[in-house]
């Protein structure tokens, strides 16, 4: 059993390693480009590409072991209180792909069941945590924060076939879904592999009780979400994980006193299907800007190798540093630059990038985009779905409310322009009344220094967006576009997008 490991690795964040990385990436995605000149007659395999990128593989290996031998991590354990690591895995989940995101929140879908004919169902992924210890189990819903209800759960043989427009239609065996949601992860978010697996060996302090050796888990399941929850028979052998950190007389609480969840993020969904078209919502988009394309396209590979640095690098460069070591490690390395260019741009992969490649509607980007940036960092999504705080605007007194970073998206051409929040994909006629960046914040929720100024915060997300999704926080700048309206007899029309994001308050009654 592997050990748990949390935390984003940073090594990416050291200069040789960064430009290295850099290189190995841009090298590989040209390769593999329609226009990259790749032989027609040479399969493109893990091996082959490799054979291409042998000086960058080999650059990259070096300056990780240079930075491996000058700064050693750390492999010691800290306590994770449940209370911390159960939105952290869910947003490890939810960052590790666009469709894995939408599957968490519910997606329409035709359900057939291998006895019966296909129904119309909204279908959810399901992340169970479980922790074993020798007398107990216990299982937590990580979206709801409460018990799984295992009667609402697909079976492995159930045929799906998602009917979102912006989602792949092609039909799945329930099972063929989920191993291809895993192997995505794997990549994607690599520290969940151990969960995901064979369990990870914890250690677990329960209330009253001393430290007891235990194991962690992480299952994935397909449930339907519209039937009613039923409720447990009384002496369940699965008790809630809730149980870990709540004193056993205390009743359960109630969804609006539960800290921060994926929930509260799909909160800001749109409430009505219908509006989705209204406007330019309803019209097609095509990025124009070939080198924005390239450079998004190579930030999206880039983070999935990075993710993967902690098991390319060599961390122990003694006598075990020997030649068929540092050959695994280049075929690993080489899997990895593969699989990451693969899950960008390649053909038959579930989740794909591609379309900054073809027009889309505008109904179909704005989820994307909204994806994007809170996939950036833990704290840009939880403050996208709200935190209860209180402000102190200059000349005012506190207000109790919940904050909320607000993403706009400014569709401008020669004729008028559009700004389109990301939060509801709703059109506003004007930007959104925005908190002074000398106003104080004091939010209640964990982790955060209080007090906090705006500027601080929003240094704090243009940090984050910078570091994690360079090619998102340069839409701050505009990129150039073509708007095909549908309701102008000009047709398509040339015109730029640009992201920009400020913080609201919205003050309780």
């Amino acid at each position: 059993m592997a050990p748990l490991v949390l935390g984003r690795p940073d090594l990416e964040q050291v200069p040789a390693v960064a430009a290295a990385l850099e290189q190995l990436v841009e090298q590989s995605m040209a390769l593999r480009s329609p226009t990259g000149g790749w032989p027609t007659d040479l399969p493109q395999t893990p091996e082959t590409l490799g054979a291409y990128l042998s000086e960058e593989t080999w650059e990259l290996l070096d300056a990780l072991q240079a930075t491996q031998l000058s700064s050693p991590s750390s492999t010691t354990p800290g306590i994770v209180p449940i209370t911390v690591l159960v939105p952290h895995l869910l947003w490890m989940l939810a960052s590790g792909g666009y469709e894995i995101m939408r599957l968490i929140e519910g997606v329409r879908a035709s359900v057939f069941e291998p006895d019966g004919q296909g129904t119309a169902h909204i279908v959810r992924l399901v992340p169970v945590l479980i922790l074993t210890v020798e007398d107990a189990r216990y299982a937590l819903d990580l979206v709801t924060q409460t018990d799984p209800v295992p009667c609402l759960h697909l079976t492995e043989t159930a045929g799906l076939r998602l009917l979102e427009n912006d989602l792949d239609d092609r039909s799945w065996r329930c099972r063929d879904l989920l191993e291809q949601v895993a192997q995505i992860l794997s990549y994607a978010q690599p520290e969940l592999s151990p969960l995901l697996g064979d369990r990870c060996s914890v250690e677990a302090l329960r209330p009253f009780q001393t430290w007891q050796p235990a194991t962690l888990s992480l299952h994935l399941h397909l449930a339907r979400m519209e039937a009613p929850s039923p409720l447990r028979p009384s002496g369940s052998s699965e008790t809630s994980l809730n149980a870990l950190y709540r004193p056993p007389d205390e009743k359960q609480p109630s969804r609006a006193d539960a800290g921060f969840t994926l929930d509260d993020f799909a909160s800001t969904l749109i409430e009505d299907p219908g509006d989705a078209t209204a406007g330019v919502l309803g019209n097609w988009l095509t990025f124009t800007n070939e080198s924005w394309i390239q450079a998004f396209l190579n930030a999206c590979a880039q983070r999935i190798v990075a993710q993967n640095l902690p098991q390319i690098a060599i961390s122990d460069c003694g006598e075990s540093d020997t030649s068929e070591l540092l050959r695994q490690r280049e075929v690993f390395c080489n899997l990895v630059t593969y699989s990451a260019t693969d899950l960008v741009q390649g053909v038959n992969g579930l989740f794909k990038h591609t379309f900054v490649h073809e027009p889309l509607l505008v109904a179909d980007l704005w989820p994307r985009l909204r994806w994007y940036l809170a996939q950036s960092s833990e704290r840009v999504m939880q403050l996208m779905g709200g935190v209860s705080t209180q402000v102190l605007p200059p000349g005012l007194s506190w207000q109790q409310g919940n904050l909320y970073l607000r993403p706009l998206m400014q569709l401008t051409t020669a004729q008028r322009s559009w700004i389109i929040d990301l939060s509801r994909g709703r059109l506003l006629p004007t930007s959104p009344l925005a908190l002074p960046a000398d106003a104080a914040v004091d939010i209640a929720d964990a982790p955060w220094r209080n007090p906090l100024t705006v500027a601080e915060l929003t240094a704090l997300i243009d940090r984050d967006l910078g570091t994690y999704t360079p090619a998102i926080a340069a839409l701050r700048q505009g990129t150039s576009i073509h708007l095909h309206r549908l309701d102008a007899e000009a047709g398509c029309q040339p015109g730029q997008l640009t992201l920009d994001w400020c913080f609201t308050l919205q003050t309780s009654l």
